[in-house]
């Protein structure tokens, strides 16, 4: 499947970049023998749980996919920085729904697109827009959430005045209160974000957005390679057949779907 190339400030991503660290992940033998992980994270509208159960867009998405493998796999809800460890190791792990930038590229394996994401400056009512992404570096700290893309896409530009928090949530307070004036999150997860915080949306602006970035199902490095393939013809037969349009655009009626 053809590969969205993102735009940032003009410039192009590539998909063959390093992983975060800066060298590329080892690659171990395929653990075949051990059952499936699914793992997610509470980020609504994409994943979620309600009522006790998973929900959202990319949950859809993945049940379709089990569901015509014939799998019955219970999907488990953690934080986004242990989930995302866990992800990165010898046992078969499928993390959903993370954004498949050049630092993160040869961490996993990759099954997708299945979403778009947006990445956005936040900041309190009545400030003024960035006229340009460098603005963003003379602030004195740009909150980010610790191990989100976002934060991993302004660290490989070199950002030095980050501040790491550990949710979005505590971010969204922290800026409201004037511990710092930008906020680096992602745009269509902002409403549930901002209800969960118990803030009016008129408090908030959105004042530059940098990036869009493409999530995936990511798959373990221990993940036989055969189940990554299974599930991307599976997502595949689902745009022919025009299943996955149906789910998007009833969770996001103005996005358009990735192919």
């Amino acid at each position: 499947m053809q590969r969205r190339q993102l735009g940032l400030l003009g410039l192009a991503w590539t998909w063959d970049g390093l992983a975060a660290t800066g060298r590329p992940a080892t690659v171990p033998s395929p653990n075949s023998g051990a059952p499936l992980r699914l793992l997610s994270e509470e980020f609504p509208p994409i994943n979620f749980t309600e009522a006790g159960h998973p929900s959202g867009l990319a949950v859809e998405v993945v049940q379709q996919v089990m569901l015509r493998l014939g799998q019955t796999v219970p999907i488990e809800f953690l934080p986004w920085a242990r989930a995302y460890r866990a992800a990165q190791g010898r046992e078969p792990v499928a993390l959903f729904s993370a954004a498949r930038i050049p630092e993160r590229e040869r961490l996993f394996q990759w099954a997708g697109p299945i979403v778009t994401f947006y990445s956005s400056f936040y900041a309190r009512a009545g400030t003024d827009r960035l006229r340009r992404f460098d603005e963003a570096r003379q602030a004195e700290a740009v909150l980010v959430v610790r191990d989100w893309y976002t934060a991993q896409q302004l660290e490989s530009q070199g950002f030095r005045n980050l501040r790491y928090v550990s949710g979005p949530v505590q971010g969204l307070r922290m800026l409201l209160a004037g511990r710092s004036t930008l906020f680096a999150s992602e745009r269509i997860s902002m409403p549930s974000t901002l209800q969960a915080a118990g803030i009016e949306p008129g408090a908030l602006a959105e004042v530059y957005t940098y990036a869009s970035s493409d999530g995936y199902v990511a798959f373990s490095p221990g993940t036989p390679k055969r189940v990554v393939a299974d599930w991307q013809r599976e997502i595949d037969a689902m745009k022919r057949d025009g299943s996955f349009q149906a789910i998007y655009k009833r969770w996001l009626p103005q996005d358009n779907p990735p192919r």
